[in-house]
């Protein structure tokens, strides 16, 4: 099937018409296989594939752009699994490096529900460490941020925030404790189900969480086809499994309207002032250029009611953590009745106690180990 020429910007501007285009990442973005938009839009599998590496591509530089100086108070993180080629078990020593699984670092914005920073990869400290330091860059505030039991987040948190400009916790889910053989599904609702623990800083337990990431991630399976387990939609190659995160990313961000917030996350940060359509985004996609990456801003309390007092050479704030409750504040009291009797304002004195007449025990020594006191 032939197209007329186009005019616009971008390596297959005159391919396809925009209205086509649309039609194609649109369909991407709801989850669908190359070959399902194949047989949805009549356009073959090879410009289909040109198209959604050109606009993943512009949605990283895009990406990049946007989310910047961002002031973020509660941040989560998390890694989603998926694979290359063929899962990890099956990789042989003749395959790329790159083939088996991958996973997706992302930075969620409690607040927002933006999408802050992600990256494609192997699960490494070298990996880890480069997403926690491009989430530095992005934001301006101190935040409280939340992890999985990930002993790689640990390391990356340190080095790229430093002591007294993080307030870090993870929670960890014990699995062990279910029971049911569909414990990865339905996991038990245990006590001990759900351990929290603060590394860093001073973090508020009641707000120590990963369910809005982990919902995220059930977000992105749907957005993303090649991320959805037992099918096959998988990616053959990481940059195109790169790609495709880009491109669900920023139409997450950007064009879809949360139910909570009823705006899209982009707009609720700030980044923009309307939803944008697909056509926006692609438009802005593939004329997008080159930019460099953030540079760290230093931080800055979000909000504090308490004495502060900043540290020398920018190591953070002297703060005052109020102990008792989950959340900070004084434990709370129950009002007495109406009817309860007045307590007296000043009590009667308390009389001596009697004077002991037993003989006075022999003074107190030193015992040994095997010493018995008779």
């Amino acid at each position: 099937m032939a197209y007329p020429p186009t005019k616009g910007k971008g390596p297959v501007a005159n391919v396809l018409p925009m209205e086509t285009r649309v039609r194609i990442i649109s369909a991407l973005v709801e989850g669908n296989s190359i070959r399902a938009v194949e047989r949805m839009t009549s356009v073959p599998k090879s410009t289909i594939l040109r198209l959604a590496l050109a606009v993943g591509d512009g949605c990283e530089r895009l990406h990049n752009r946007l989310v910047q100086g961002i002031r973020e108070e509660e941040i989560e993180l998390d890694e989603q699994w998926s694979f290359i080629a063929k899962k990890e078990k099956r990789v042989t020593s003749e395959d790329p490096a790159d083939w088996g699984d991958v996973f997706t670092y992302s930075a969620f914005g409690r607040r927002s529900k933006l999408i802050l920073s992600w990256h494609v990869g192997k699960r490494t400290q070298a990996l880890t460490d480069e997403f926690v330091s491009d989430l530095r860059a992005r934001i301006l505030v101190v935040p409280q941020m939340t992890s999985d039991g990930l002993t790689l987040y640990v390391p990356a948190v340190a080095n790229a925030f430093g002591p007294g400009m993080v307030d870090y916790a993870q929670v960890i889910k014990q699995y062990g404790y279910s029971k049911s053989p569909d414990h990865k599904f339905e996991p038990a609702r245990n006590a001990n189900f759900i351990v929290k623990t603060a590394v860093f800083g001073a973090p508020d337990p009641a707000r120590m969480s990963t369910s809005g990431v982990e919902r995220y991630h059930l977000t992105a399976r749907h957005m993303n086809g090649r991320k959805r387990r037992l099918c096959l939609a998988f990616s053959k190659t990481v940059r195109g499994h790169r790609a495709a995160v880009a491109l669900s990313v920023c139409a997450y961000n950007l064009t879809r309207i949360h139910a909570s917030l009823r705006i899209t996350p982009a707009m609720e940060a700030g980044i923009v002032k309307v939803v944008w359509s697909v056509r926006d985004l692609i438009e802005a996609a593939l004329a997008e250029a080159p930019s460099a990456a953030p540079v760290r801003q230093p931080l800055t309390l979000a909000s504090e009611t308490g004495p502060v007092r900043q540290l020398p050479g920018g190591k953070g704030w002297l703060r005052l953590v109020h102990g008792g409750s989950a959340s900070g504040a004084a434990p709370a009291t129950d009002p007495a009745p109406p009817d309860a009797p007045a307590v007296p304002t000043r009590l009667a004195p308390v009389p001596p106690p009697p004077v002991a007449t037993t003989t006075p025990r022999r003074p107190m020594r030193q015992l040994d180990l095997f010493d018995r006191d008779d």
